[in-house]
This record gives C-alpha cells, structure tokens and sequence, in this order.
C-alpha cells in the first residue's frame, strides 16, 4: 500500500468534504463496497498493465513514457494508487493523499485532459471487473458507488491540478513585479534629479517629464501587479461589513484625486442592506478599485456624476446588489467581459489590472461582478452576501 506524503499547498478540507456531501458519498454508500474492497485491491497489477497499454498508445504521453529510465516504477505507482483510493476509508488522510497527486501532474507537466481521459479508462476499467466479479444483484449499487469514488478523486485532482497552476502563474508575475520595482524606483528618483538641474525651457526638460511620466506609471502597474498576487495568495476571511461605512472610506481614500474634484457622487442606499459579509481586507480594495474606475470614467463626461444604489438581491433578501453608475461614455457591450481581463483598459496609462482586482477580491467572498451599458453611461454591479 502506498504511504500518504505531506504536502506544502494547503488542503481545503472543508471543500472537499463539500464535494463529498453533494455526491452523496456517505458512510452507508461506502458500506455497500466493503464486500468488495479485496475484489478490487487484488487487480492493482492488472490495471497497471491496461493502463500503461493506453498511455503507450498515444502518441504525446508515449513520449513521456518512453524517457523514464524505470517504466516498472510508474506502473507500481499507478498499481498503489488504483489499491489506494478502493481500500481505505475516505477521510483526511485519504484527501490529502489525491490532493497531492493533482500537484504533482503540475509538477511533471501532464495536461490535464490526460487526467480526465485517465479516469475515463479507469471507470471503463471498473465496470468490466464489475460486470465479471460482482454477482449481477450487486453490480448497480457497486458500480453507483465506484462512479462516485471516481468523481471525487477527479475533482479532488482537478482542483489542486487548478490551484497550483494558478498560483505558479502568479507567483512569477509577482516574481517579475518583485525584480523591476527597485530599477523603477531608481530611474524615477534620478530622473527627478536630472530634471531639477535643467532649465525649464531646455528641450531636454520635456523629453525628461516625459520619461519620469512613464516610469510612474511602470511604478503604478507593479504596484497593482503586488496587490493582485497578495491578495490572490491570501486566504479570504469573511466579516460582517457595513456598507454605508465601507463606501464613505473609499470615497474619502479617492477624495484627493484630481478628477474626484470634477464629479458629483449620489449615493442611495436602501436601508435592508445594511450590511455585507466579505474579506474586510479584500473588500475594501475592491470598492476603492470599482469608484476609482467610474470617477476616472465620469470626470470629462459634460455632466460627471456617479450614482451609487444598493438593493436587497433575490428572496428571501440572502444577498445584497451594489450598484455604480457613472456618466462616462458607455463601455461598449463587446468590450463588457475583457474589462476583467489583466492588463486591458481603455484609458490611456491606466495598468489594466483595477477591476480584474476588484473581481477577485469579490469572488473571493463568493460574490460577483458584472457591467454593461446604461442610457447616458456604465453601470457597474457587484452582488455580495448579505451580512
């Protein structure tokens, strides 16, 4: 039997009891197999060798195959593992064992439609040892049971598979931030010198003014770069937050902006949704991003205005809509869903990365965010748990 490892990516129990619950994977269910476990355990070897077969067959995962210097050492693990996930019972340890196992096709590069294509073989796999050594009573409830197992393993892969590349992704985009803020720095600050020493009418003062604009804004994006990577690796922690305070402290944070002095803000809060629960932390970002976004957006529109609404969102009042208009030209309808995307924008200097901020921040605390086009501007929602 293969012995669990340990792993450094922390396992979200809770999430994975989650996905057993909602696949009904109860101790009654498992009790159905445990007639069967030793059937099971017995034909690790034989599943080895009828999936080593399919992998060799295929052209991308042959080439993998073929450069391991002990092949016999990857049918062995793939014999445990098939031992592994039919004879113990389904708790942490069991958890943290597929967990890892969804780490490590990050870790060895295997796509994941390998995986998926994997478990496929292996439920065809099951059903043929059912149909032949399970009496004919048994074969429904036994094989309802083992599809189940296999959901969960999928799942339980396929989400660490998912994390982990997520978290590689981010941790060289904030490795990249890391390594040009200090050379931005250094640039701005001795361009800021050079600049004091020229006279203001020398052509070179421009060009320098110019240059020193550019480096703020490099300065700016690895900013928003570092806020994006925290705030992806840190665990949310959900609080009840008051609305109507959350809002005046982004206003107030954004009150020094040059454009913030050209637009009219009106707020009209219904008074049910007083409150929200989120990551105080995250939240706060994310309001500060999204008013940021509809004041800049607003500030040279002929009538700059930005309204902000809240409404009780769906029965019975479970969850609160937060809505923020604004009077800049409307998004167009194509452009609705890139606006989320890193490093898209439409304002010039802008780093791209506010609302994919504030969208994380939000879907952290299992809410959402959307915006579309509304008659005279954008119209921005957010709909966040109620507290």
């Amino acid at each position: 039997m293969m012995k669990y490892r340990s792993i450094a990516l922390s396992v979200p129990f809770t999430r994975l009891k989650f996905f057993m619950e909602e696949l009904g994977l109860t101790p009654s269910e498992l009790a159905a197999l445990a007639p069967y476990k030793k059937l099971f355990a017995e034909k690790g070897r034989e599943f080895a060798d009828y999936f080593y077969g399919i992998f060799m067959d295929i052209r991308d995962t042959r080439k993998l195959m073929e450069q391991l210097e002990n092949p016999q050492a990857l049918k062995n693990d793939w014999a445990n593992w098939f031992e592994t996930v039919f004879t113990p019972d389904i708790d942490e340890d069991f958890m943290a064992y597929q967990w890892r196992i969804g780490i490590r096709h990050v870790e060895v590069n295997l796509d994941q439609p390998y995986s998926n294509l994997g478990f496929a073989m292996v439920r065809k796999f099951c059903d043929q040892l059912i149909e032949s050594d399970v009496p004919q009573a048994g074969q429904a409830k036994v094989s309802s049971v083992v599809g189940k197992i296999l959901d969960f393993c999928l799942l339980t892969e396929t989400t660490a598979y998912i994390e982990a590349t997520s978290r590689c992704d981010v941790e060289i985009i904030g490795g990249i931030a890391d390594r040009i803020r200090n050379p931005i720095t250094v640039i701005g600050g001795n361009l800021k010198r050079i600049q004091k020493s020229l006279d203001i009418k020398d052509p070179s003062y421009c060009v320098v003014e110019d240059i020193i604009a550019q480096s703020s804004r490099c300065a700016a994006m690895v900013a928003d770069i570092k806020t994006y990577v925290d705030m992806f690796q840190k665990d949310a922690y959900a609080v009840s937050i008051y609305l109507p305070e959350l809002i005046k402290g982004a206003l107030g944070e954004l009150a020094s902006k040059i454009e913030a002095a050209k637009v009219e803000i009106e707020t009209g809060l219904d008074p049910q949704t007083g409150f929200i629960e989120a990551d105080l932390s995250d939240i706060k970002v994310a309001f500060y991003q999204v008013l940021e976004n509809a004041i800049e957006a607003s500030a040279d529109s002929p009538k700059p205005k930005v309204v902000i609404t809240s409404e009780p969102y769906r029965a019975p009042d479970n969850a609160v809509k937060v809505t923020i208009f604004n009077t800049g030209i409307p998004v167009r309808v194509e452009d609705a869903d890139r606006m989320f995307a890193l490093f898209y924008s439409t304002k010039p200097g802008s780093s791209g990365l506010g609302l994919p901020i504030a969208r994380l921040a939000i879907r952290k605390s299992f809410g959402r965010i959307t915006i579309e086009p509304a008659a005279e501007g954008t119209r921005l929602m957010m709909v966040l748990p109620k507290g």
